[in-house]
C-alpha cells in the first residue's frame, strides 16, 4: 500500500470568493472548477505540488448528507512550506489577513500565519 497524494476538499460559502483571495492574495493558480464559469459550486487550485480544493458547503453536505449533522466550522489549521516567504510576508503586512506576525518559533523556524476568507488559518514557513 503507497499513498501518493493528499489534496484538502474544504467546505466554503462561496467558492468564488475563495478562489479569489487563493489566487489574487496568495498567488495560487485556478486548475479546474465545476461549472467552468459563473457561481462555482467546485474548484481546486494549486502552486507547483500543491493542490486545494474548495466545495459549497450545501453541495457537499448533498454529496455527503452525514455530513448535514456535523459542525462545518470545525477547527482546521495548515502548515504550509514555501519559497519566497518573505515577500509573501511583505504583501500580507499590515492587512487583516494577518494572523500572527513573523517569528522565529521554539523549533527555529521562521514563520507567520494568515487567515484566509474563511477564517482558515494558514502557516507559512520556508525550508
Amino acid at each position: 500500500m503507497e499513498y501518493l497524494s493528499l489534496m484538502p476538499n474544504i467546505g466554503v460559502k462561496n467558492v468564488n470568493e475563495t478562489v479569489k483571495f487563493y489566487t489574487e492574495t496568495l498567488g495560487f493558480k485556478q486548475i479546474m472548477s465545476v461549472p467552468e464559469t459563473g457561481e462555482l459550486v467546485w474548484a481546486m487550485v494549486g502552486s507547483d505540488n500543491v493542490f486545494i480544493a474548495f466545495q459549497e458547503t450545501q453541495n457537499l453536505q448533498e454529496e455527503y448528507p452525514s455530513l448535514k449533522d456535523k459542525p462545518l466550522n470545525a477547527t482546521l489549521t495548515f502548515y504550509v512550506k514555501m519559497k519566497g516567504m518573505k515577500e509573501l510576508y511583505e504583501k500580507l503586512k499590515g492587512t487583516n489577513y494577518l494572523a500572527k506576525e513573523l517569528h522565529k518559533t521554539f523549533y527555529g523556524a521562521d514563520e507567520f500565519a494568515v487567515y484566509d476568507n474563511n477564517g482558515l488559518v494558514l502557516t507559512i514557513t520556508e525550508e
